[in-house]
């Protein structure tokens, strides 16, 4: 049980941004201390202004190449995924699809897309969204005011269809995204989200931010939908694959990549093997608490081996089926990851944008073929893929296919059920 996590969170969090953001030395002015009061400062132990001036000069002579060192950022951290043992060497080499596990069929860069969920009222309402329903991985977090946003992660930009309403991006994301050289696709971005960017140099991969710290902006492209007269102006910002395309283009982004490993471990697609969980408790039915008013549920199919989502909707005061937009059926997932952290928001006027304490790991579950397997999971650094483990120490085996994967707040975990 945590003590007065709140209070403490509240004078430790940019603290613990800055040692986690330290991990890799900032260039210029990326050191959150560039802009903090000289007493902060040293409360922060910002690096002196030689030290700065160092690691500026060392910043210059690589800027020139911002876009290829973004791709390079993570190519250390991936070989570190272990993939399945063959049992039979006469096997061919394992080459999985990063997000699915599937047999790989495309050289894509993973794509994540930030996409809207409020549902407040009916103006504030951006339910339901379109394009979800095609993702690969969709990951849910709370953000701000209890309200929780998607990533939205592709494995192929080809098969994004019309997506969004998109929104703002947050470094919480970022972070599951940096390690996998992943473009990350949005509408603005926090001052946070932006201190990450900077200091990894991951603006050649990031479309849609803002320039705080004169970090480069590469623009989005992007539509409007008036979906409803009463749908506010700033719930209405859709994308699609095209646009996207013509966003990296413009920045000079390749849109391939060679990916030598998986997001996370999955059953081998090679001998078509499946992770019933034997012996495993029962768990056909989810419940996860965000916030008050954010809640996904989910619902086993055993006759496809799916889990169907839900939502609760403030607006209506009811659990409602998530459904795509564009198709008009309800989500459906192979696993169903849930990994609970150390979530409060930012010291300071942050207006309430959350932090996810990563370096701490925590408790994980991993929900598939109807039962559960308990365990941890860890990332000790804003560059290295997130791990789940079991309660054995074994790397967690999913199955193959999509995969909802939420981060709660450890305050929610007496709201969490599942049977």
């Amino acid at each position: 049980m945590k003590i007065s996590r709140r209070s403490v969170l509240r004078y430790t969090g940019l603290t613990a941004a800055w040692l986690t953001l330290t991990g890799c030395a900032p260039t210029g002015n990326a050191s959150l201390g560039g802009c903090l009061p000289d007493w902060m400062k040293k409360v922060l132990r910002v690096p002196s202004s030689d030290a700065s001036s160092a690691s500026s000069s060392a910043a210059s002579s690589a800027a020139s190449s911002e876009a290829a060192a973004s791709s390079e950022l993570a190519a250390s951290s991936l070989p570190g995924v272990e993939q399945p043992e063959a049992a039979d060497s006469a096997l061919p080499a394992y080459d999985a699809d990063p997000l699915t596990g599937e047999a790989r069929s495309t050289d894509g860069r993973i794509v994540g897309v930030m996409v809207n969920n409020i549902c407040n009222s009916e103006r504030q309402n951006a339910r339901p969204q379109r394009g979800i329903g095609s993702a690969d991985l969709l990951i849910e977090s709370k953000v701000e005011g209890g309200i929780t946003r998607f990533c939205a992660l592709y494995s192929n930009v080809n098969n994004i269809p019309e997506i969004g309403p998109i929104r703002s991006g947050r470094d919480q994301f970022l972070q599951l995204l940096m390690p996998w050289n992943a473009l990350y696709y949005h509408d603005g971005e926090s001052i946070f989200c932006t201190q990450f960017i900077h200091v990894y140099n991951y603006s050649g991969l990031n479309i849609g931010g803002k320039n705080y710290f004169n970090t480069p902006v590469h623009p989005h492209v992007a539509h409007r939908i008036k979906r409803n007269k009463n749908v506010a102006y700033e719930h209405t910002e859709f994308t699609s694959a095209k646009e996207i395309k013509q966003a990296a283009a413009d920045a000079g982004i390749g849109l391939t990549y060679p990916y030598e490993g998986t997001f996370f471990r999955f059953a081998d697609y090679r001998t078509d093997a499946v992770n019933d969980l034997a012996d495993a408790p029962s768990a056909r039915s989810i419940l996860i608490t965000h916030s008050a008013s954010y809640k996904t549920s989910f619902a086993y199919n055993s006759w496809n081996r799916n889990y169907k989502m839900s939502m609760y909707s403030n607006r209506t005061k009811k659990f409602e089926a998530a459904v795509d937009e564009l198709t008009g059926k309800q989500l459906t997932f192979a696993n169903v990851v849930v990994c609970f952290a150390n979530i409060a928001a930012y010291a300071g006027d942050s207006h309430d944008v959350q932090e996810v304490q990563y370096v701490e790991g925590g408790q994980a579950y991993l929900f598939t073929s109807g039962g559960v397997q308990t365990g941890r999971w860890e990332k000790g650094h804003p560059t290295h893929p997130i791990r789940l483990y079991t309660d054995a120490g074994e790397e967690m085996t999913l199955n193959r296919g999509k995969t909802y994967f939420a981060l709660v707040d450890n305050d929610e975990w007496s709201n969490f059920s599942y049977q």
